[in-house]
């Protein structure tokens, strides 16, 4: 990575000033072993006695800005443990067994998306770390967000500004954890999932609120972004009308015009018309 851990404090907190951020932007980093542990942080067994699923060791760093590593001792939940490497992709698994009958309905199906989870090859890592990225005290593979529609749409708008494509997600309704970090680890891109049934029940997911992955290598250009975007009135908050031919960039009209369209304005109708 092209930049210090400075700056990427510097950085992850203009990020979150920008978009207006009710919680902290997340690092996560996935451990190979023990020693990479960054100084300070909190093992949930060793240092409180108990277990955590991953959502609410995710939950508590960005809301309470702890530092807390995982290891598979440390898991409450299975599904990240098998989706992170941790452990192996069991026939039990596979065929779909704890996801049946309780939230798919039949044996078939419930294998069909176990097979299509995605997973990091068994034994590549042995951990995982986060801390808000304002504070970390290592250099993230992943930034975690989870933000609204609206930043959602500003952040997807900023990620097309850099090179014009657009994301292809893997969605779910469950696991969330998985599917936030896996697709966007592999690709390094970003990616979009939506809070599961456990990150909203036990981890306090906000009913508006998306996660958005953003890989550490592109924040740089994120925030370039921003600023290229707002300098140019693109940025949040977005002005909303319901005004009827609303003026067009110069290049969105010469687009239509090109396309046969009448893009000529009609003149403006009175205010009692316009009312709602």
């Amino acid at each position: 990575m092209a930049f210090e851990r400075e700056a990427l404090h510097r950085m992850g907190t203009e990020l979150k000033q920008w978009l207006g951020m009710r919680i902290h932007p997340l690092a996560v980093k996935l451990l190979k072993n023990r020693s990479e542990i960054p100084e300070g942080a909190v093992l949930p067994t060793r240092d409180w006695g108990h277990k955590f699923s991953l959502c609410q060791s995710f939950a508590r760093s960005q809301r309470n800005g702890e530092t807390i590593a995982m290891f598979k001792e440390d898991h409450w939940c299975p599904e990240p443990v098998i989706g992170l490497g941790f452990a192996e992709r069991i026939p039990f698994f596979l065929e779909g067994h704890h996801r049946y009958p309780d939230s798919i309905r039949n044996l078939q199906a419930a294998s069909e998306w176990c097979q299509h989870m995605p997973h990091l090859g068994y034994g590549l890592y042995e951990g995982i770390v986060s801390a808000p990225i304002h504070t970390c005290e290592f250099m993230p593979d992943l930034i975690l967000m989870h933000v609204n529609g609206m930043m959602t749409s500003f952040l997807l708008i900023v990620r097309n500004w850099i090179d014009g494509k657009d994301l292809t997600c893997q969605l779910s309704g469950h696991a969330v954890c998985v599917y936030s970090i896996v697709p966007s680890l592999l690709k390094r891109e970003c990616h979009v999932s939506v809070p599961c049934r456990g990150d909203r029940r036990y981890a306090f997911a906000q009913d508006d609120e998306i996660l958005f992955t953003l890989v550490p290598e592109m924040l740089p250009d994120f925030i370039a972004g921003i600023h290229y975007l707002e300098e140019h009135h693109w940025g949040i908050p977005f002005n909303q009308s319901y005004r009827e031919e609303y003026d067009l960039k110069p290049k969105y009209r010469d687009l239509g015009e090109k396309l046969g369209m009448e893009m000529r304005q009609s003149p403006p109708r009175s205010q009692k018309y316009q009312k709602f």
